[in-house]
């Protein structure tokens, strides 16, 4: 790796690798080559050559920004897909068990348990997708869905097996630590930000 290839990946280097970035890359380390050879060719010398192009070159902030928008534009993308196929894996999941439930064991419902799992799975994509469309922290709302997700199992298991003992209350105070440091841990990253942002 010559001088010049060594110079370009380390301007690259912060940037998320994928084919888009290596195409660049390759272009560039074409151009400088080209541009180095034809100052070579009038007379300067090769050290002299490539310390010309590479300071005629100059920034390659908007380059890292296209790379940036377009790796972000992918894995967006990429996120979405799952989060479809997710959505519709856990309909036809739960579907099944719906089925399996009320045609076999109609006087018991169990399918609540399965569908409690399989819910996790959409919902995990989901925040993850909407933090890489909308680059925002996900811990709050997902801690808070994932609170109410399972009061929602603890009152079922409650009201359907012993209605007239009262004990969801519990596992359900034990679980609201959960969004509640979360909660906070958020108001201090907030102000984190501002206090940055005055010093």
């Amino acid at each position: 790796m010559n001088e010049l290839e060594m110079h370009i990946n380390k301007l690259f280097e912060t940037v998320t690798d994928n084919k888009r970035k290596q195409e660049i890359i390759q272009e560039v380390t074409s151009n400088l080559n080209e541009k180095v050879e034809d100052l070579v060719s009038k007379g300067q010398t090769r050290e002299q050559a490539v310390k010309n192009a590479l300071d005629d070159f100059g920034d390659i902030e908007d380059l890292r920004q296209e790379l940036e928008s377009s790796a972000k534009l992918v894995k967006t993308k990429s996120a979405g897909l799952s989060l479809a196929f997710s959505i519709w894996g856990a309909l036809l999941i739960i579907g099944l068990f719906l089925f399996i439930n009320f045609y076999y064991s109609a006087k018991t419902i169990w399918f609540v348990y399965p569908t409690f799992a399989v819910i996790w799975w959409p919902m995990s994509l989901y925040f993850r997708w909407i933090h890489l469309n909308k680059d925002v922290a996900v811990g709050l709302p997902f801690s808070i869905c994932s609170f109410f997700l399972i009061f929602g199992l603890m009152l079922f298991i409650n009201l359907y097996y012993s209605p007239k003992f009262i004990w969801f209350v519990y596992p359900t105070f034990a679980v609201l630590w959960w969004p509640i440091a979360m909660l906070f841990h958020a108001l201090r990253e907030k102000n984190k930000k501002e206090e940055s942002i005055d010093a």
